[in-house]
């Protein structure tokens, strides 16, 4: 692979933006399960338990292995601290690059539209104003979660060749 590819990106993200990303990611997906605990089925909320363990095998499992296998910062520091965890489980490049970039595609897709679907829904059953304020914060730090992304994609060394880069400009690819 061409070297000139990772040139300008940081070798190693500093742990503070690691844990500030990963705290982001908490509170974000928190949000949407304690939003969607109300849709529940003979008293059990369904609903937030699967978007949980959906997000736990996919961010944690499966896009580990078929993205971060195949990064610049596999056993290094990402900005999500991701590529040091893909080391710890798998093999370098045991993953499938291209099925994890649809994979992350869908689940990110789902892990967004899930909460806000979900919180309507929980809305429309049974109001209350901490479920609004939840649904109003979960909006907000959507877009928020998209500028984070962009802005740690500017500093990645993978910037140029990763397909979910949001630091090309169009007409870059």
């Amino acid at each position: 692979m061409d070297k000139n590819l990772y040139e300008g990106g940081l070798e190693g993200y500093p742990l503070i933006t690691v844990i500030g990303q990963n705290l982001f990611f908490i509170i974000y997906f928190g949000l949407g399960t304690i939003g969607m605990w109300g849709l529940k089925i003979t008293g059990i909320p369904i609903v937030s338990i699967l978007y949980v363990f959906f997000l736990i095998i996919m961010l944690i499992f499966v896009l580990r292995r078929h993205l971060c296998t195949n990064c610049y910062y596999y056993d290094k520091r990402c900005s999500t601290g991701w590529g040091d965890l893909a080391a710890v489980m798998f093999k370098k490049n045991s993953g499938n690059y291209e099925l994890g970039v649809k994979l992350a595609g869908i689940t990110w897709g789902l892990a967004t539209i899930a909460p806000i679907i979900g919180i309507i829904a929980v809305l429309i059953f049974n109001f209350k104003i901490y479920l609004l304020v939840i649904f109003i914060l979960f909006i907000i730090l959507t877009p928020l979660n998209f500028m984070m992304h962009k802005h740690l994609c500017i500093k990645c060394k993978m910037r140029n060749i990763c397909p979910a880069s949001m630091a090309r400009t169009k007409g870059e690819d």
